[in-house]
């Protein structure tokens, strides 16, 4: 996969994300855009830059913290398209930790959270087998089994599974207004269509 990728795929990412957020019921604190305050604190120390609040990041500071510490660590360059959206995805929503050992658990590879050669070359052998799209399901099918653990799951488990899953007809009739404009950008006119599904067939045409 190319930097086309990383490009076709944030704003998908993007469109769930919303703006400024600062929800008390949200364990991550103060957003922007996705990007916690924590995550922002960091990556302007490892830049050697004063910190400040998240809500002052720019869209180009945003854009280099995705790619950096959530795209190349599950190693989206080298991932199948569809594969590359799906871990990235997870990655931004629940950690990069997990979302790695999610992956390796269901290709075969040692699960250490570490997205290295090995892991890349058991994701290669799954997908011969059973193709990309086997892949991209079953990392989204264990994704909703652990958002729909957690105890937060009763608050934000509309708008995580509309993010994972795709609109099902009625099911998120009253969601917010992020989940529609996601799927504006997708056509606007297949409400029960996955969206990750979706995105697999962005993602290929960006890669061909």
């Amino acid at each position: 996969m190319t930097q086309r990728n990383f490009d076709a795929c944030l704003p998908w990412t993007l469109a769930y994300e919303g703006g400024w957020s600062d929800d008390p019921r949200d364990p991550g604190g103060a957003t922007m855009c996705g990007i916690t305050q924590r995550v922002y604190d960091e990556d302007r120390d490892d830049r050697r830059l004063p910190r400040q609040s998240v809500r002052l990041s720019t869209e180009v500071e945003r854009a280099g913290i995705y790619r950096r510490r959530y795209w190349a660590r599950v190693r989206g360059d080298d991932l199948p398209g569809g594969v590359d959206y799906a871990a990235f995805d997870y990655a931004v929503n629940s950690g990069v930790g997990r979302a790695v050992r999610t992956l390796q658990h269901i290709v075969g590879a040692v699960e250490d959270g570490d997205a290295g050669p090995a892991t890349l070359a058991s994701v290669g052998h799954y997908v011969v087998r059973y193709g990309a799209t086997a892949l991209t399901d079953a990392l989204c099918q264990a994704r909703m089994a652990y958002l729909r653990g957690l105890p937060t799951f009763r608050t934000f488990g509309r708008g995580w599974t509309a993010r994972v899953m795709g609109r099902e007809e009625g099911a998120q009739v009253y969601d917010t207004g992020v989940i529609d404009r996601a799927f504006v950008l997708a056509g606007g006119n297949q409400p029960a269509a996955p969206a990750l599904a979706l995105v697999t067939a962005k993602t290929w045409r960006a890669a061909a």
